[in-house]
């Protein structure tokens, strides 16, 4: 494939509510990166099932930039959803009070509380990744740095906890991922040769670009931020 028809992507890990406080990656600055990108199609992490919906139901599930971009550039330019929040609910409305009674969000909460010391190292982890989403800039927030920390996190969280209470926890990270990774390469496959950009969640991003490379090698270009 020569560079004329070759496919190009942007993964743009974003940070959700926290953009209202790092004046360095504001929500501002996701739209401008998206402008100055140019992209030929948008893909957002709002479920394909949902994506058509208006602002106040989503507004109820979804971070405010992912709505902004797909009411921003819907009408202009294709605009995918890639998300996936359970198979209980595929193809069906999120009910109100879904994450609050979600058995996941449960284990969360209690792992929150934990005093081992395997939380304590998670803490740490955590404080390293969230200190530089709360300082970065775009870029240094996509540089590769959060996504190495974001992997070690969730690789240790797994070593630490399978076969324990928490194992949902795992479960249900690893299907998202894998769930959003075939629906990435939907898209993909379905823009041959066009510019597309991809936002998520920082969380997300790391797995995302693995899961690319190992499709397709060098036979599309990833952008940097």
């Amino acid at each position: 494939m020569n560079n004329k028809n070759k496919t190009e992507i942007m993964i743009l890990g974003t940070l959700h509510g926290l953009h209202k406080m790092n004046s360095s990656y504001t929500y501002d600055d996701v739209f401008k990166i998206i402008d100055q990108y140019k992209p030929d199609a948008i893909a957002v992490e709002i479920r394909p099932e949902d994506i058509q919906c208006d602002r106040e139901y989503l507004s109820k599930i979804y971070p405010y930039e992912m709505i902004e971009t797909k009411v921003r550039y819907a009408g202009k330019i294709p605009v995918y959803g890639f998300d996936w929040l359970g198979d209980d609910i595929k193809d069906k409305p999120v009910p109100n009070d879904y994450f609050k009674n979600h058995t996941v969000k449960k284990l969360e909460n209690e792992f929150e509380t934990l005093t081992s010391p395997e939380k304590a190292e998670f803490e740490e982890l955590d404080n390293t990744r969230m200190k530089l989403v709360a300082e970065g800039t775009a870029s240094q927030c996509n540089d590769g740095r959060y996504d190495a920390s974001s992997e070690e996190y969730y690789a240790r969280f797994a070593q630490s906890f399978t076969g324990t209470k928490f194992q949902p926890i795992i479960d249900l990270y690893r299907k998202r991922d894998e769930i959003i990774g075939i629906n990435i390469i939907k898209i993909i496959e379905d823009n041959p040769g066009k510019k597309i950009i991809f936002l998520m969640g920082m969380d997300h991003r790391a797995f995302a670009l693995k899961n690319i490379r190992a499709r397709y090698g060098d036979s599309i270009t990833i952008k940097e931020v």
